[in-house]
């Protein structure tokens, strides 16, 4: 089985609980990353003890998730989710693209966390290859576009 098949595998069992895995995800990227937290316009002056509930903070964790997905259900062949995905984030939002990376890192020790039965050790080796090829086509497309950020 390829790593997308196994990332693919795993991912069937954590779709339908999106929502509150991206926010777990965005509130451990704001608590090991603590710099990224001013990236986001909404969360940056909210403490992070109130972000738990926060409802803007469990739409974009959906959102994260959902576009996640959507990339990885394209078992490689995700060029243009990936280029919408760079897109908004260099020209809207001008994120850097090492917080690609930060957040997958985050979304594999969550989903162990939350699924220590579905992510085994190898498949947590497929989601990180996995993530390592979706980051280095972000950079690719950030290095094409000049990105200064």
């Amino acid at each position: 089985m390829s790593d997308w098949e196994n990332a693919i595998k795993v991912w069937t069992v954590v779709e339908p609980n999106i929502t509150g895995i991206g926010q777990t995800i965005l509130l451990r990227l704001f608590e090991e990353h603590g710099e990224t937290k001013a990236l986001f316009p909404k969360f940056k002056d909210i403490p992070l003890e109130q972000l738990g509930n926060n409802e803007d903070l469990r739409k974009h964790g959906t959102t994260v998730l959902r576009a996640l997905g959507n990339i990885l259900k394209q078992k490689g062949n995700h060029g243009a989710n990936v280029k919408e995905l760079a897109d908004t984030h260099i020209n809207k939002h001008k994120i850097p693209p090492k917080n690609f990376t930060l957040i997958t890192n985050i979304a594999v020790k969550v989903l162990i966390e939350m699924y220590p039965r579905d992510m085994t050790g190898p498949v947590q080796v497929s989601f990180s290859n996995v993530f390592k090829i979706i980051c280095s086509d972000l950079e690719k497309l950030y290095k094409d576009a000049n990105f200064q950020g």
